[in-house]
């Protein structure tokens, strides 16, 4: 069926691009004219002509009277446009403009796109008129010129059934065929207005139960036809008849099925297509390619259900990523909050305990200096009897400012080891650059004032350094013996008078050098 679609739309559309879309449809309708030959063959076998110039004459008439009615049909369906002159009819201006084979153009305003989408799903009723309107004096003149001729009554009342018989299956296959050369661009302008949200579904095109008529309306006018000719002089064998009887009954049915079975088989494929699209796409493109308003009205329904579930889903899954991004901004909180000493917010004993043995490794690994500050402020116990525990705890939040303005936030990092003593871990410095670090934050303690409430305090603090570099043995490289070297230079620092950095290396020999500053 995908071949006889082809075969339709390929020389459909270049005659729209040579000309204009309404002209390729009066074009294709007006083949519409084959359907009327077995009328043609019942005239011929019905009326005896008297000679073979009376046959001849008719034929020569009729045929004229069709030429001529074709080309005022091509020309008020466009045919003017060849020489570029629009010569049709007011309401095929805008599609002749906007429609080009069976693609409407994108940038057209979607007000004016509902209006095409309109004129396109009315063209096949509005050319099967004009079919019926231009055919049917070709019927008349050519009934009243046969008597006229032929002076007798019975000639020209079978050239009228002849006639009328013609006419009725040359403007349902002008419907027929204009419905199906149509499709493609009606097809293309709701895909269009439905990406734009404006499509509201169609209330001209064509009902099924329309062309069941049709069916049957062909169905009796091939009855007359073969009685016609069963009873003719010209056709004496009965078998004959029925031969053709069946073979036109045959036609006409496979045809006439062929098109209602084209549409159910449209609309089932693109039901298809729209499932599958709900596990795939993001969004639903679905409306029926159908020439037949009941299909249409299905698709369009499935269609917009489709829009529904899509935008269900989507709901679903920004739901979902929401939530995901709650819990998870929640659980970077609650770790922050394990890990995170509450008054101070440098990191907690629990963070130091769980980080400061894969620094060390670390550093051990790739030979690499490392080295660890142990901080005690001097008579703690003083302020806090003195100023009270908020005093205190401004110093300890004051104190680990000042700390954290010294050393590589990125790099280097602070933890509260006890209530007054902190750790700073100062990966890659060696222990003469830790001792200037804490020489620095020592300076910066003693000078200056912190306040609370309306009091003013004044504070110092001692530092133990201990660390190891690449000539240290790995054996003498823990995290154990690291704090324990840290907190003896504390311990010294503290029996040497305080407000103080004492300092050691570890090494091979003695285990430790102590290298003792203060102000």
């Amino acid at each position: 069926m995908k071949l006889s679609v082809d075969r339709i739309s390929g020389p459909f559309d270049a005659l729209s691009q040579k000309v204009c879309f309404t002209f390729a449809v009066s074009c294709y309708s007006v083949l519409g004219a084959a359907a009327a030959i077995p009328a043609a063959v019942l005239i011929w076998v019905t009326i005896p002509y008297e000679s073979a110039f009376r046959f001849y004459t008719d034929v020569i008439l009729c045929t004229t009277l069709i030429i001529i009615a074709a080309i005022v049909h091509f020309f008020l369906y466009g045919l003017g446009r060849l020489w570029g002159k629009k010569w049709e009819l007011k309401d095929l201006c805008l599609l002749n403009d906007c429609v080009k084979g069976s693609e409407v153009s994108s940038d057209v305003p979607t007000p004016t796109l509902i209006v095409i989408s309109s004129l396109l799903e009315r063209l096949p009723r509005k050319n099967f008129t004009t079919a019926m309107v231009l055919s049917m004096p070709v019927v008349l003149i050519g009934t009243g010129l046969n008597y006229f001729l032929s002076g007798n009554s019975l000639n020209a009342l079978y050239f009228l059934r002849g006639g009328v018989v013609a006419w009725i299956t040359y403007i349902i296959f002008t419907y027929i065929i204009t419905d199906l050369t149509t499709s493609f661009a009606r097809r293309n302008t709701r895909l269009i207005l439905a990406d734009r949200d404006a499509w509201g579904g169609i209330q001209h095109s064509s009902t099924i139960v329309i062309k069941f008529a049709f069916i049957i309306i062909i169905l009796v006018a091939s009855m007359i036809i073969t009685h016609g000719i069963s009873t003719s002089t010209v056709i004496q064998s009965t078998a004959k008849a029925v031969i053709f009887f069946s073979a036109l009954n045959l036609v006409v049915g496979v045809s006439m099925c062929i098109l209602v079975f084209v549409s159910i088989l449209i609309t089932l494929k693109e039901i298809e297509a729209t499932a599958n699209q709900l596990g795939n796409e993001q969004r639903a493109s679905f409306i029926s390619g159908s020439i037949d308003r009941e299909f249409v009205n299905t698709a369009t329904g499935l269609y917009c259900a489709t829009r529904k579930i899509i935008k269900y889903r989507d709901e679903l899954q920004s739901l979902n990523v929401n939530l995901e991004q709650k819990v998870k901004e929640r659980t970077e909180q609650i770790e922050l909050l394990l890990r995170t000493d509450p008054l101070t917010g440098c990191y907690n004993r629990r963070y130091l305990i769980e980080n400061l043995p894969k620094e060390i490794k670390k550093a051990s690994r790739y030979d690499r200096a490392f080295s660890l500050i142990i901080c005690d402020l001097d008579h703690f116990k003083k302020v806090n009897d003195t100023y009270g525990h908020q005093g205190g705890d401004e110093v300890l939040k004051a104190f680990v400012r000042c700390i954290e303005g010294e050393f590589r936030n990125d790099v280097d990092w602070v933890a509260r080891y006890g209530g007054e003593e902190f750790i700073i871990a100062l990966p890659e410095t060696d222990v003469p650059g830790a001792q200037s670090l804490a020489e620095r934050i020592r300076e910066s303690i003693a000078g200056r004032s912190i306040t609370s409430g309306v009091q003013e305090i004044h504070i110092t603090v001692s530092f133990g350094v201990a660390g190891f570099d690449k000539g240290t043995p790995e054996g003498m490289i823990s995290t154990e013996n690291l704090i324990r070297e840290a907190d003896k230079c504390l311990y010294r620092a503290k029996e040497e008078g305080r407000n103080r950095v004492v300092a050691c290396r570890m090494h091979k020999t003695t285990g430790s050098d102590l290298h003792s500053s203060h102000m």
